[in-house]
């Protein structure tokens, strides 16, 4: 589910029919749902798609529930690292982490990041978000070429428990999923090598599929 609906619709309403249909999946044996999420499309009106889905968590039984997607290039991969892990303890493992660069450009305009390489930001993050989820506290992360650094060495109390982030509730980590959009995509490479799932959009046309799979 993107999910979209009309610009006329009020939003709160709209917010509880997403969540029926959720929920009406999951009874009739759906394996999972994928959430989208833009901060500025008001036909694509969720805005976070983790914290629309832990309002489902416990008016859902057994579909998964996913990040359709995450969209990193937003986002701090510490940030994302964390609340992942948390929701993947919330929903005991019923979580599909779903990451792209975040497609939308209204929303890379409106957080000033729209001259930027969101797929290099992409790759970026991914890696730290792994390692973030390999590495024991204080991190020091700090791979060439990659803008993000992560480590609580100056901070960190481990009598405490401070500087240390959750790790998942699936080991090693929770299935994540890519979606892949552009035909002959060099995301589907990226994520096979890093052994991610890649998931074709549903707008994409028939002939191009192909080219997915190959890759």
């Amino acid at each position: 589910m993107m999910p979209v609906h009309p610009l006329h619709r009020n939003h709160t309403e709209t917010l509880k029919e997403d969540r029926e249909a959720v929920i009406l999946a999951d009874q009739l044996g759906y394996h999972d749902v994928f959430i989208g999420e833009h901060l500025t499309d008001q036909a694509e009106s969720i805005t976070n798609s983790l914290l629309f889905l832990a309002t489902l968590i416990h008016s859902t039984r057994n579909i998964k529930l996913a990040s359709g997607t995450c969209n990193l290039s937003q986002i701090h991969p510490a940030i994302v690292a964390a609340n992942a892990a948390m929701f993947d303890h919330l929903c005991e493992g019923r979580f599909i982490l779903g990451v792209s660069p975040g497609a939308l450009v209204s929303d890379a305009e409106a957080i000033g990041i729209l001259e930027e390489d969101r797929n290099k930001t992409f790759a970026e993050a991914i890696d730290v978000i792994l390692a973030i989820w390999e590495r024991e506290a204080p991190y020091d992360i700090e791979f060439p070429g990659n803008r993000f650094k992560v480590s609580t060495r100056k901070t960190m109390d481990l009598g405490l428990g401070v500087g240390v982030m959750p790790k998942p509730y699936q080991k090693p980590h929770p299935e994540i999923v890519g979606t892949v959009v552009a035909p002959f995509s060099k995301g589907v490479v990226a994520m096979g090598e890093r052994d991610f799932h890649p998931l074709s959009a549903n707008f994409l046309l028939p002939h191009w599929l192909k080219t997915h799979w190959a890759n």
